[in-house]
């Protein structure tokens, strides 16, 4: 009974894999291009009081690029991204130098969510845990494997141990 049960629920999650989305420029992103990779996915505001953030994300990514992709999704779901997107794109540019991927802006809550933060909200979706998208600057990390492995929230700056540990650490 124990397995008819696991294969059902299996049945139902979806692989991250099989998610895409449009980057700030307009072109399409398969989740798929980062197997083998770890994935730190957050949703920004640059109009956020935590945009400062955005920094650590960008050390993250020349630190750990070799094995990390950083991809931060735009939202103005919680009221602090009044910029289009060649806005937040110039800023990223010229503030950052960033390397890290842009999305285009999206909701990340709501009838209107994004399929990759569905995804990452909703354990029937990722196999792992729900996660209420409540505030920008949440963090997700995705295992090389497409595995849901952490959750942290806004207060959590992107180089806290947690999060480093989660990076570095091979399961």
């Amino acid at each position: 009974m124990f397995s008819i049960f696991t294969g059902i629920i299996s049945f139902f999650i979806t692989s991250f894999y099989a998610l895409s989305f449009e980057d700030v420029n307009g072109n399409m992103v398969q989740m798929s291009n980062f197997q083998g990779k770890k994935v730190l996915i957050s949703n920004i505001a640059t109009g956020s009081p935590k945009a400062g953030q955005l920094a650590a994300f960008q050390q993250l990514q020349q630190q750990y690029g070799d094995s990390l992709v950083v991809i931060l999704f735009p939202s103005n779901s919680f009221g602090s991204e009044p910029r289009a997107n060649a806005a937040i794109k110039m800023y990223c540019d010229t503030s950052l130098h960033h390397t890290f991927i842009i999305a285009a802006k999206t909701n990340v809550t709501g009838s209107g969510c994004h399929p990759v933060f569905t995804w990452l909200a909703n354990q029937s979706q990722n196999g792992q845990m729900n996660a209420v998208t409540q505030a920008d600057f949440l963090k997700f990390l995705i295992d090389k494997d497409g595995t849901l492995i952490g959750f942290f929230s806004s207060k959590i700056s992107p180089d806290d141990a947690d999060i480093i540990q989660g990076i570095t650490t091979t399961f």
